[in-house]
């Protein structure tokens, strides 16, 4: 088993995190799991492209950058045009349906969802947008386990119970959909 999966979008949208979060829950929490995490952001901190690269497998991963995407998530149409020629048959292009809008014939599976609206109607803050795509993708993709990835976000955010429980939320609601 190897997954290889692309975070894109641009600079605070929390893509590092959630790498960091996938790779920790992977290789840390998970049983007999490895994982490999790199990242590429612009010298601005928000407003510029930025993509995490995970990868998790069943082996020891000799080489951290993502070659053939199993998945990508594009929160950014900037996000979603610097991939679209990567896209293949078998992957699956998670998106924000009011930020992204499909290239007509792209290959892959798009799996849509108004992520951002939903953590402001739903949850009540904007930053978890990110953690409800990640619950989409781990249900969808049948990748790593709740309890795995909690246990990553309390490593990650250890003493801020309040970020935890609003992530928890996220994560849940990404999971129901």
């Amino acid at each position: 088993m190897k997954t290889e999966i692309v975070l894109s979008g641009v600079g605070g949208q929390g893509l590092i995190s959630n790498g960091e979060i996938l790779g920790q829950a992977a290789s840390i929490f998970e049983k007999d799991l490895y994982a490999t995490m790199a990242a590429s952001y612009g010298s601005e901190t928000r407003g510029t492209f930025t993509k995490t690269d995970v990868i998790i497998s069943d082996q020891p991963i000799g080489y951290p950058n993502v070659e053939s995407p199993d998945i990508i998530l594009c929160l950014a149409q900037v996000a979603y045009d610097r991939y679209v020629d990567k896209f293949g048959d078998h992957t699956k292009i998670f998106y924000d349906s009011d930020m992204v809008t499909p290239a007509e014939g792209a290959k892959g599976e798009h799996i849509g969802y108004p992520f951002r609206t939903m953590s402001i109607e739903q949850i009540g803050n904007m930053q978890t947008a990110n953690t409800i795509a990640l619950g989409v993708i781990m249900k969808r993709c049948n990748l790593l386990h709740k309890e795995t990835v909690m246990q990553a976000f309390a490593s990650r955010f250890a003493g801020k119970d309040k970020v935890i429980a609003i992530n928890e939320k996220a994560l849940d609601l990404g999971l129901s959909l």
